[in-house]
């Protein structure tokens, strides 16, 4: 197994917080990343489990973390062959595993589909770019 590109870790989680502040704000409907969700009251705000920017930053390096697990296992000369694997790999965490995720957990809770649509979508974004960075950093 190569070893973890910890640089693109810490990289890759910043740049999803990023995202989640252009995505969560200009592009849809200007909710904040965190705190003010679709009928969540205003005294409920910072209750939930991730209430602050540092929190949100470690819990993507988690996740960034196990990608370049994968990406070591994969190796390094089997990437710079095919290098679609970075974005196969993250994307398809993506699309596999968190975007069904939401959509049941959303029906769970009865949350409109808009709202698990611009959360899948905005996974999606955050787990290729995660790859970008991975890809760009080698």
């Amino acid at each position: 197994m190569e070893p973890i590109n910890w640089l693109a870790v810490i990289l890759s989680a910043n740049l999803a917080v990023a995202i989640g502040f252009v995505w969560y704000g200009p592009l849809f409907g200007g909710a904040a990343m965190f705190g003010r969700m679709a009928g969540q009251q205003v005294e409920t705000r910072g209750k939930g489990p991730v209430s602050g920017i540092l929190g949100a930053i470690l819990l993507q390096a988690l996740s960034a973390l196990m990608l370049a697990h994968a990406f070591a296992r994969i190796g390094a000369e089997t990437l710079a062959v095919k290098p679609w694997l970075y974005w196969m790999q993250a994307g398809g965490i993506a699309l596999a595993f968190i975007g069904p995720a939401l959509f049941i957990s959303y029906a769970r809770h009865r949350l409109p589909m808009r709202e698990a649509l611009v959360d899948a979508g905005f996974w999606l974004v955050v787990y290729l770019a995660t790859g970008t960075v991975f890809w760009a950093l080698t």
